[in-house]
Formats: C-alpha cells, sequence, structure tokens
C-alpha cells in the first residue's frame, strides 16, 4: 500500500502518459515509457517502506526527536494518534509504536518483532529475545 507521496507520484506518471499519447509516438515507445514510469513509481514506494528498519528505530530517542523527526527516520506512519504513532507490517509480524508528549517530543518507543522474535522497550531499554527466542 503506498502512502500519500507516492500516489501523488503515481497520478504524476499517469498524467505524463496523456502527453505521451498526445506527442504521436510510436506505440511500443509509450509502452516502455508508462513501463518504466511505474517502475519508478514502485521504487519510490519501496523505498519509503525500507524505513521501517531497526536500524532507522534505534536513532529515536527520547526528549529529543519531533514528530517530524519520526517520520523522516521510519517514513510515514500507517496510523497517527493525538500520542502516538503506529506502524505495522502484518507479513513481518512487525509492529512499532512512538509516542509522543503534548510538546510533540518522543517519550516511548517499542519494536515487537514476532519473527525475528526480538522487542525494543525505551522503558526497558535493554533488547530482548522472546522466550524460547
Amino acid at each position: 500500500m503506498c502512502n500519500s507521496s507516492c500516489r501523488r507520484m503515481v497520478i504524476f506518471f499517469a498524467g505524463s502518459v496523456g502527453l505521451v499519447r498526445e506527442s504521436l509516438l510510436a506505440p511500443n515507445r509509450i509502452a516502455i515509457f508508462l513501463a518504466g514510469s511505474v517502475a519508478i513509481g514502485l521504487a519510490g514506494c519501496a523505498q519509503n517502506r525500507d524505513k521501517l528498519a531497526y536500524d532507522n528505530f534505534t536513532q529515536i530517542r527520547t526528549q529529543v526527536h519531533s514528530r517530524d523527526d519520526v517520520e523522516a527516520i521510519l517514513g510515514e506512519p500507517d496510523q497517527r494518534f493525538d500520542d502516538r504513532f503506529m506502524y505495522e507490517r502484518p507479513d513481518k509480524h512487525l509492529n512499532v509504536f512512538v509516542e509522543f508528549d503534548e510538546k510533540g517530543r518522543v517519550t516511548r518507543t517499542q519494536w515487537i518483532d514476532g519473527l525475528g522474535e526480538t522487542w525494543h522497550d525505551t522503558d526497558d531499554p535493554k533488547p530482548h529475545k522472546t522466550p524460547g527466542g
């Protein structure tokens, strides 16, 4: 599922296809252009998704980073609440939570990785393996 910036990119590429058709390029060139545009758009979506990585997550500091900082580090959250961002990757059994105070500064982070059997919580600063993991 693409975020809003990916959707804007796809809409831009779709509009570009109309311009190409108007320029009366050969049909095979239109197909090549369209395929390349879609590939670039999807690569942009994939690149944003790749921001949700444990190495990026560990860069977030409580009482230092803001909502904008977190979004720059981890990408657009799947859900936004007044006091927290939630990132979900059901295919990877991954849930990430970032909580904020009333000033918008990070107060707590949680990384819960069901497949990797690890969890990290700033309330308990040492990363853990789940029992049996």
